[in-house]
């Protein structure tokens, strides 16, 4: 079977303005978005800071989609 997808998907850092830009276009308050480690490996080479959204970049055969968490120092 050949399959045309990366098995890790693109993680990114927003910054504060992309970031509120999010929070307005899907109404919800940032304490409220699903939770990502700060020491989780897909993310820990970024740096990030507790707070900070991340956008997650998901391909597969159905399509593409956008996935957000939340930065945090621990669950």
């Amino acid at each position: 079977m050949d399959y045309d997808f990366d098995l890790v998907a693109k993680h990114e850092l927003l910054d504060e303005k992309e970031t509120k830009e999010v929070i307005k276009k899907l109404q919800t308050p940032l304490n409220k978005f699903p939770k990502i480690l700060k020491t989780d490996p897909q993310i820990a080479k970024l740096n990030p800071e507790p707070g900070q959204l991340v956008a997650i970049h998901r391909d597969d055969p159905t399509g593409k989609y956008l996935y957000y968490r939340v930065v945090v120092d621990s669950a």
